[in-house]
């Protein structure tokens, strides 16, 4: 299975995409919202002007509806919703794992590198199982996406498909 975070934004359902893009335009502005504006105008077929003095509800929905949008953003609205709306998630992966955090942020000084394959897979295993099924098949498929040892979770992944 290969992964790309706009195959995971693309598999989304709507209403989804719809609650990532709300978190992400509830922020205030920063320059990764201007690659937005410029994405959308591109994909809209619009100035970029008109894109810029759109109401947010209009931008919402026009990033939700927007399927191929630059990766880098992707992993912005991937994240910043799964921060936002399945951190429980999250700290239950650390946690299994037994990661220092700051709700849900790895400690900088932590070694990614000493955690092993059948760990990372096991922890994912365990974390399918919880509750929140949907955020926690997203959250495997946003920390596949960030390489290094979240590579193995493809593989637990790939056998829940």
């Amino acid at each position: 299975m290969s992964v790309s975070a706009n195959r995971i934004w693309r598999q989304m359902p709507e209403e989804i995409r719809i609650a990532a893009s709300k978190v992400f335009w509830a922020e205030p502005k920063g320059a990764r919202k201007q690659i937005v504006f410029a994405s959308l105008a591109k994909a809209k077929n619009l100035r970029e002007v008109t894109v810029r003095k759109a109401p947010i509800e209009r931008l919402v929905n026009w990033t939700a509806g927007t399927l191929s949008l630059p990766d880098q953003i992707v992993d912005e609205l991937l994240k910043d919703y799964l921060l936002h709306a399945h951190r429980t998630v999250i700290v239950s992966f650390l946690e299994l794992l037994k990661i220092p955090h700051d709700n849900g942020m790895i400690n900088e000084s932590f070694g990614l590198a000493t955690l092993s394959d059948e760990q990372v897979q096991k922890a994912a295993r365990s974390l399918l199982g919880s509750a929140d099924r949907m955020g926690a098949v997203l959250y495997l498929k946003y920390l596949v996406l960030q390489g290094g040892p979240w590579s193995a979770v493809e593989e637990v992944l790939a056998a829940e498909e």
